[in-house]
């Protein structure tokens, strides 16, 4: 059955979604719970959000996290981040301190240009396409009046309109080159009504519009970002060594594509945060600067670094064209509480608190890559996800997180580690406490039946003071254990490994052996009395060893693990721990 539908913009949201679960998920409830549980109990946000864009069934929620102590030009910022990917804000915050005592972030706005089309096919004479051009340039300015007079107000507007002949890449193609200035506005809806009329005033017979519309690449709206300090104010242990290998990386990144694009990628996490924290649009931020970084034929890196005459310098120039006011930024609450916490920059302003930020998430990378690499610290934060993926309570979290302080962080590790903690802990039978011992035992009848195993209750615990009678030295057992088995068998006694269910020893019979004692209760007290002879026999010559039949010469410490484990063994056996 087809699954392909008219109208479904006409529907209600509630309908939208009915027909997503009905056709893609088999009416499964719980889809359409997830669905809503998203939903913003303030109606009136809600329906704010769902008008941002067409055919909204919910909200998808992102981190929004900050990073403190910016220090930019001598002002002091915090800077609001929004990505999913882990590290990026704590890294982006441990550099922002790190150069806040070493000068902190020197920024400049180079230019803020915007370049806009319109492209058009002409197929006639060069010349009179350019005297029809100039004669009209003019006009071309005034029928954008209209459009352009509150931007003039605020000092923007269209700077230059140009003909550009491309005819030698794409047969008679020409366009209108046309330079904006937007002040704090991004400008995209200003700038493709300028270029709309400005291509309907140009448009004539022989004059093909193709279409009207901005560039993304903006190699004209340039700002730098730049830290320095001398070399040995970087700190560590040696600071000459970790300024050259820091400015080998970047050089490598200058000259090796397939470095270059992860490098920029690194930096690009600290801008499309802000981007996104403000309500940029960060597919036109992404599409700008990595077309910049292939500006002179060959993908390279972002960011640049000089070790010269003991400075270490390390800057970016990136183009960057963001708008403060209008759009996403005026209507969304959170992209003006973002503009509000970084004390309401400007357009400029905000271009250089965001090439701050790629710089530093840059040199976070860096440090890391050229140090102690990039898992250490990346895994680190990947921790929690790991954890909460899993399901892990607070004290699992904090038990883990102790242990992995100083070590490197894998998700096999964490996983094993998790699963170590969530191991059924082992309830050890107190073989000092008679009293626990007889009350335990003493729940036992000749009707209890054992878990595993084919002895009964009473063999069990005859079976228990017999092997104690071996260290006491009331039994004997003509068995010898090699020195090489000894060795490789008697490290289990100090695991908290127990004796698994099916385990039975060489020395002892196929089958149980016939009980001597006429009843559970005799038997139990043969045993204590058996384990009260264990402890005196050691007490009186500490320094004694007696062999054991399996795990070979035992002092008592290792007699009384095995005893131990033994006992926890037979206990289980009977569900009684």
């Amino acid at each position: 059955m087809s699954k392909i539908i008219s109208g479904f913009s006409k529907l209600t949201k509630e309908g939208k979604i009915d027909w997503l679960a009905q056709n893609y998920f088999n009416n499964q409830p719980e889809i359409i719970q997830i669905i809503k549980q998203y939903w913003n109990v303030d109606e009136k946000l809600q329906q704010l959000h769902d008008d941002f864009i067409e055919n909204t069934i919910s909200n998808f929620y992102m981190p929004y996290g900050v990073a403190p102590n910016f220090i930019i030009n001598g002002k002091e910022y915090v800077i609001p981040m929004v990505i999913e990917e882990s590290s990026v804000v704590a890294a982006a915050a441990k550099v922002a301190k790190y150069w806040s005592t070493r000068g902190g972030f020197k920024t400049e706005v180079i230019s803020t240009t915007k370049i806009g089309q319109v492209h058009f096919i002409y197929a006639g004479n060069k010349k009179d396409l350019e005297t029809y051009f100039n004669l009209n340039k003019t006009e071309l300015y005034a029928a954008t009046a209209s459009i352009t007079r509150n931007m003039e107000k605020r000092g923007g507007g269209i700077l230059d309109i140009e003909l550009k002949d491309k005819t030698a890449d794409l047969e008679n193609y020409y366009q209108l080159h046309v330079t904006f200035e937007t002040k704090d506005s991004m400008g995209a809806n200003f700038i493709n009504s300028c270029l709309e009329a400005i291509a309907k005033k140009f448009q004539k017979e022989d004059i093909e519009i193709i279409m009207s519309i901005l560039s993304n690449y903006v190699p004209e709206c340039i700002v730098k970002a730049e830290v320095s300090c001398p070399i040995e104010d970087l700190g560590g242990e040696n600071p000459e060594k970790f300024a050259y290998k820091f400015e080998q990386a970047v050089k490598i990144a200058e000259i090796e594509p397939y470095r270059a694009v992860t490098h920029n990628k690194g930096i690009m996490n600290g801008i499309d945060a802000v981007v996104l924290a403000t309500g940029n649009d960060f597919r036109a931020i992404e599409s700008g600067a990595h077309a910049f970084a292939a500006r002179n034929g060959k993908y390279s890196s972002l960011t640049h670094c000089e070790v010269k005459n003991g400075i270490f310098k390390f800057w970016i120039e990136i183009p960057l064209a963001l708008g403060t006011v209008g759009g996403l930024t005026a209507l969304h609450p959170m992209a003006r509480l973002s503009l509000d916490m970084m004390q309401k920059p400007n357009a400029r302003d905000l271009m250089q608190i965001i090439a701050a930020a790629g710089l530093a998430q840059n040199f976070a990378a860096l440090r890391a890559l050229t140090t102690k690499g990039i898992q250490h610290g990346h895994m680190k934060m990947h921790l929690m996800n790991i954890l909460n993926q899993h399901n892990a309570t607070a004290q699992e979290k904090e038990s883990i997180s102790s242990f992995f302080e100083n070590k490197t962080v894998s998700h096999s590790a964490v996983i094993e580690k998790l699963e170590e903690l969530r191991k059924p802990k082992i309830n050890w039978v107190d073989i000092t406490n008679e009293t626990e011992i007889r009350e335990t035992l003493g729940k036992l009848s000749q009707e209890s039946k054992p878990v595993f195993g084919t002895m009964n209750a009473q063999q069990m615990i005859e079976h228990l003071s017999a092997v104690t009678q071996i260290p006491n030295g009331n039994l004997k057992i003509d068995v010898f254990v090699e020195d090489e088995k000894t060795a490789r068998r008697r490290p289990f006694l100090d695991t908290n490994n127990e004796i698994q269910p099916g385990f039975r020893a060489s020395f002892l019979s196929d089958t149980p052996t016939p009980t001597k004692f006429s009843s559970i209760d005799e038997a139990i007290d043969d045993l204590i009395i058996q384990l009260r002879l264990f402890f005196d026999a050691f007490e009186k010559d500490s320094t004694r060893t007696v062999v054991h039949p399996f795990f070979g010469e035992l002092d008592f410490e290792y007699w009384k693990k095995f005893q131990v484990k033994h006992f926890t063994h037979h206990f289980k056996q009977f569900g009684l721990v």
